[in-house]
């Protein structure tokens, strides 16, 4: 009865910071810490889906790519050896254009398919090592999956990732007094 009860919150995290200089601005971990004493912000961890990709082109950006680099809106295949199983990611809506677009339109347009273009030059390994550098410490699943944003990160982990961004390539650390 208690469990169900408290299931109907809606339970989310929330942080800003200044990405200058890492001062947290805002932080909410929850509902109310008294009776909820789990920090949304830097306990929780989900997978952040397409606000991965960010991440994936910015990796890219210092390994060659230009947002001006083509790519063309069609499947992409990743095979894996260990398991001898194959995966193709599909675009939200299922279908793919044949379109020829820049990293800049398949960004802003969240296109899997040449997100897992980018993944599948760039290999997961480095993808990974980037996103330790934008400050990202949990786990992550060095995997063509992870394009899509499938390993889990924090809030933390996001903001201080999207903060290097905002202030032109620099990570800062976020701080709170």
């Amino acid at each position: 009865q208690e469990i169900a009860y408290y299931k109907k919150y809606l339970q989310a995290g929330f942080m800003s910071m200044d990405p200058t200089n890492g001062h947290i601005k805002a932080w909410v971990g929850g509902v109310n810490h008294k009776f909820f004493k789990y920090d949304h912000v830097r306990q929780g961890r989900r997978q952040p889906g397409s606000s991965f990709k960010p991440i994936v082109y910015a990796a890219a950006m210092d390994n060659g790519f230009t947002p001006c680099t083509e790519m063309v809106d069609a499947p992409v295949t990743f095979y894996n050896e260990e398991t001898n199983t194959y995966w193709t990611p599909k675009n939200s809506d299922g279908k793919f254009t044949g379109e020829r677009m820049t990293l800049r339109k398949a960004m802003a347009q969240s296109i899997n398919s040449v997100a897992a273009q980018v993944m599948k030059k760039l290999g997961p390994e480095r993808v990974v090592e980037y996103a330790k550098r934008l400050g990202i410490n949990s786990p992550l699943d060095a995997v063509p999956a992870l394009c899509l944003g499938a390993s889990d990160v924090s809030v933390f982990e996001l903001v201080s990732a999207y903060s290097t961004f905002v202030s032109g390539g620099t990570w800062t650390k976020p701080y709170y007094i």
